[in-house]
């Protein structure tokens, strides 16, 4: 799915991963907290993206973001 929506996606978590990057995707940030796993490590950096309205043409309008 994330490579769907995005299409460098793959190559960027691979290049991430290569780097030493622990890259997780397909969180539910709302459950987080019921996560073990998620609750007892320790992470530099966490990004939340907006979830991605699914549209096919280029977002060509900051009103389509």
């Amino acid at each position: 799915r994330l490579a769907y929506k995005y299409c460098s996606a793959t190559s960027n978590v691979e290049r991430l991963r290569q780097l030493g990057c622990r890259v997780l995707h397909g969180i539910d940030a709302t459950t987080m907290s019921k996560n073990l796993s998620l609750r007892t490590n320790k992470f530099d950096r966490i990004v939340y993206n907006f979830p991605h309205a699914g549209f096919i043409c280029s977002e060509t309008s900051a009103f389509q973001i």
